[in-house]
């Protein structure tokens, strides 16, 4: 089918068909803690957060991954952090 030729139902099924747009969340391991929690947790701004966590990257002490999760607005990928 070409592009032009896509009804509107075509283009919705499309877009439905998207990873984040597909109402489905992960399931989020045990463990794996978003880093907004880690800030509040902490009473840290997610900047300061985000710049230990990468200190902490670097030396090869934690890994992060992408779990889409519900915001509450919306439904995103955030990033999520484990000790290795």
């Amino acid at each position: 089918m070409k592009q032009k030729d896509k009804s509107a139902n075509d283009w919705l099924k499309e877009l439905m068909e998207e990873k984040l747009l597909t109402g489905k969340c992960d399931d989020v391991p045990e463990g794996w803690i978003a880093i907004g929690e880690m800030a509040r947790q902490c009473n840290l701004p997610i900047t300061t957060m985000n710049s230990r966590l990468m200190k902490l990257m670097k030396l090869n002490k934690i890994q992060r991954k992408k779990f889409r999760i519900d915001t509450g607005r919306q439904i995103t990928e955030v990033w999520h952090y484990i000790k290795k």
